[in-house]
């Protein structure tokens, strides 16, 4: 059974601001992640700042074009991956990036069924609508 993300057509749906709003908050999560990083691996700094502000610069962006359809929610399913690996730089974001992981893929999971249970409120309020007008 394959899962499917495709977002509520509503423009201001459940499942669009609980995964916008982790994907926001996370960015700054890995920026500050990043800045300690800059202190902890002087070795790799050029590596972690390249890493870090592209994951940045990725959340911010996938952030944005989840009104586009499924995939950009599969896209932020894939971007917890680098966020989760930053573990090896700041030992801490083994446990933050799990805990971003599990907190998207719960806000897209539980978003997409309240949008659904509220578009199927709307059609039912829509219809007694047309049929007292009618």
């Amino acid at each position: 059974m394959a899962l499917d993300l495709t977002p509520s057509p509503r423009p201001h749906g459940a499942q669009r601001m609980f995964s916008a709003t982790t994907l926001i908050v996370e960015a700054f999560v890995v920026f500050f992640a990043v800045l300690a990083a800059h202190q902890l691996v002087p070795g790799d700094r050029a590596t972690t700042w390249i890493w870090g502000v592209v994951l940045v610069l990725a959340l911010l962006a996938c952030s944005g074009l989840l009104t586009r359809g499924a995939w950009p929610y599969w896209l932020g399913i894939a971007l917890q991956i680098p966020t989760i690996l930053l573990g090896l730089q700041v030992t801490a974001m083994w446990a933050v990036g799990i805990g971003f992981a599990a907190l998207f893929v719960y806000g897209v999971l539980k978003g997409q069924q309240l949008d659904r249970e509220k578009d199927a409120v709307d059609q039912k309020v829509w219809a007694q609508q047309d049929s007292a007008q009618d």
